[in-house]
């Protein structure tokens, strides 16, 4: 399994952004990606607690009318969304013990009889929108493990600004335009290319890889890499993703530096062509995320820290770059994520920065010295 499953999901939900007809398909990577037998997407108001929309599948004919009419309000996993700090995905089982189960009316009368049991779901605002991401695991399955609800984190972090995008595309005349912006606004470095990766679009971050990774390369317009059996499979990676039906290989590849340590990561998804500003073919695309995998940094002086940086704060810095969110940073450093917190509002105060993004973007092209 690939060290980030997430990927696939999360570009799924990008291109559903601007291609409406594809949020069945990025609802199912979203099964996928938690073993799931459902995945539902809401949007409240969150002044009045009413639906705006909902996008579900998995579920039976008239499972929505149902929620949406009655059972919402006996949901005890939504309670605790509404209860619980949002921003973060739960595992529901950790909240409704089975006696409680056994005496809904929700889980026996609707929830079970469709025939899930386990819920893992999550809430985000955005303004005056309370953003709902979940997924639920049939009977007779197993709780969710807490690595599969680390990469659902990492899908629900993204939902906000997939509902951007989706605003900005439906105003748009040009979706792709617009959807250029959003992967602009990535802190992972993104191409898109054909099936000869031959380079059709690249973001900001991608451009700063670029410069620094001397093991990736771009000739006459098309991304390969300085180690000719890579560049071979780099080739027929983006091939199979761009077939008709994308062949996609979980395994990511893995440049490596002249001490032979992981350099840069290449993951290799499928995409609809409309995300590519410009692009007109209907053919299949392929996405390459490309990230350098986190390595601690270490400092003989604080003088040669970035902007004054503690150490802490660098090795948050170097995890914003690599695309970790800050419940995973302070998962892998051991430390409390309100430490993590306030490490990246200091990180901010010292760079200039704003966003989470725009440091992610700033330490993508600063050369970090890694430890043996």
């Amino acid at each position: 399994m690939s060290a980030y499953p997430a990927d696939e999901a999360i570009a799924a939900l990008y291109t559903a952004a601007v291609a409406p007809d594809q949020w069945n398909a990025a609802l199912e990577a979203l099964k996928r990606l938690a073993d799931a037998s459902a995945a539902n997407c809401f949007v409240h108001d969150a002044l009045t607690d009413s639906f705006i929309e909902y996008r579900f599948a998995g579920y039976g004919e008239n499972w929505a009318r149902d929620y949406a009419g009655h059972y919402h309000n006996l949901d005890l996993a939504r309670r605790v969304l509404l209860r619980e700090p949002a921003g973060h995905m739960h595992a529901m089982h950790r909240y409704v013990s089975e006696s409680m189960v056994q005496k809904s009316e929700y889980y026996q009368d609707f929830y079970i009889r469709e025939g899930l049991r386990y819920s893992c779901g999550g809430t985000l605002f955005d303004g005056n929108q309370r953003l709902i991401l979940a997924v639920h695991r049939p009977v007779g399955h197993r709780p969710y493990e807490e690595h599969t609800v680390a990469q659902l984190q990492r899908v629900l972090d993204h939902l906000p600004y997939v509902f951007r995008v989706r605003e900005l595309a439906a105003r748009s005349l040009v979706g792709a335009s617009m959807s250029c912006a959003a992967l602009d606004a990535l802190p992972r470095a993104v191409m898109i290319v054909d099936e000869n990766a031959t380079i059709r679009y690249s973001n900001r971050v991608a451009g700063t890889l670029l410069d620094h990774a001397k093991d990736v390369l771009v000739r006459s317009g098309r991304l390969t890499l300085s180690d000719p059996h890579l560049a071979r499979q780099l080739i027929q990676r983006v091939k199979r993703t761009c077939q008709p039906t994308p062949a996609i290989d979980s395994v990511p590849l893995y440049t490596v530096d002249s001490n032979g340590r992981p350099s840069v990561e290449l993951h290799i998804v499928p995409l609809n062509p409309s995300l590519a500003a410009g692009v007109t073919s209907a053919h299949p695309m392929a996405m390459i995320l490309m990230r350098r995998p986190f390595q601690r940094a270490n400092w003989s002086g604080a003088s040669a820290r970035p902007y004054s940086l503690s150490q802490a704060e660098v090795g948050v810095a170097a995890a914003m770059a690599e695309g970790l969110t800050p419940a995973e940073c302070a998962s892998r450093s051991g430390v409390k994520i309100s430490t993590v917190r306030s490490q990246i509002k200091s990180i901010m105060a010292k760079t200039g920065t704003r966003r989470m993004s725009e440091i992610a973007t700033l330490f993508a092209g600063i050369d970090l010295p890694q430890a043996d």
